[in-house]
């Protein structure tokens, strides 16, 4: 099995129960969808005892256009077949660690702005897969939810050492840098084995790893692993772009339009897909209680950008 951090210190996290992690009946969602020979009635029951997982699953499963263009009012298990007791897997996992959120106490941890992020950046991976079609479009709001739950992991587990290393780390890459050196392994390493802890496919945990620069990853142009890292860094794009400031909002568009090269996005798809997650965004926002923002159409933005260049 790929190891993406030391096992033993992987074991050390898991021990400290601030490290995120799904619980309750989600967790028994989670372990029922894993059976083989699983109850669907009685994973229905499951499922509609939870409101908010059920209006996720209903809100994917009339997206993705499951029941033949006929709108999904309630549960039911032809409806969990048709969408996949994978994605119902995931998407319990991914609601779980939004609406149960533990204590915040990493200063210099920027828990509102890194869950406005996150949430964007999950709509923004459902929406990219619906629009290429390289992987079902609940697997990749997870793995978008999940991209940085490293960094969550490390604010929880490593408070003192972590909140330093925000302060002293000006970007990225010196972050994760820093992040190496101190622990022995990144946050984005650290998301990988706790996606793969979760049993989520080692697919999308690479694509994850990879994510923050695909270009450098070294992985087969061809391969899959590649498209859906290439869709996720696009994905992190759009996600800085719902966050961003007015002040911040010209160069954000600007790089989700790089992110989407090598996807071959058009102009139009650019400024159409941000203003699908952002109205996504907001929706999921309120049903998590997550601050959000409304932005202007993307369209006068873009129009503000070339105007600009």
């Amino acid at each position: 099995m790929q190891n993406f951090i030391d096992p033993i210190d992987f074991q050390v996290l898991k021990q400290d129960d601030s490290l995120p992690s799904p619980s309750g009946v989600r967790l028994n969602i989670m372990r029922m969808c894993r059976q083989e020979d699983v109850s669907l009635p009685d994973l229905v029951v499951q499922i509609q005892a939870d409101a908010l997982l059920s209006g996720r699953i209903i809100k994917i499963g009339n997206a993705a256009g499951v029941n033949k263009g006929r709108p999904i009012a309630s549960i039911n298990k032809d409806i969990l077949l048709m969408i996949g007791l994978q994605t119902v897997r995931q998407l319990a996992l991914a609601v779980s660690l939004t609406a149960e959120r533990k204590q915040e106490s990493c200063a210099g941890f920027d828990y509102q702005r890194f869950w406005a992020r996150t949430v964007a950046m999950a709509c923004a991976g459902q929406a990219l897969a619906q629009y290429y079609g390289e992987a079902p479009p609940g697997e990749m709001f997870a793995s978008g939810l999940l991209a940085n739950i490293g960094q969550l992991g490390l604010a929880a587990t490593k408070t003192a050492t972590y909140a330093k290393l925000l302060v002293s780390c000006p970007d990225d890459k010196t972050l994760t840098a820093a992040e190496k050196a101190s622990f022995g392994f990144n946050h984005r390493e650290l998301a990988a084995a706790m996606m793969q802890d979760w049993e989520i496919p080692l697919l999308f945990c690479d694509a994850v790893l990879h994510h923050s620069y695909p270009d450098e990853s070294g992985i087969d142009g061809e391969s899959r692993t590649l498209r859906l890292a290439q869709m996720l860094h696009m994905a992190s794009a759009i996600a800085e772009y719902c966050v961003a400031t007015d002040q911040e909002r010209l160069p954000a568009l600007q790089a989700v339009v790089d992110a989407g090269q090598p996807l071959h996005s058009e102009i139009a798809h650019v400024t159409a897909l941000c203003d699908r997650v952002t109205r996504d965004w907001v929706e999921w926002g309120a049903m998590v209680k997550i601050r959000v923002q409304h932005l202007p159409p993307a369209r006068e933005v873009m129009q503000q950008l070339l105007h600009h260049v």
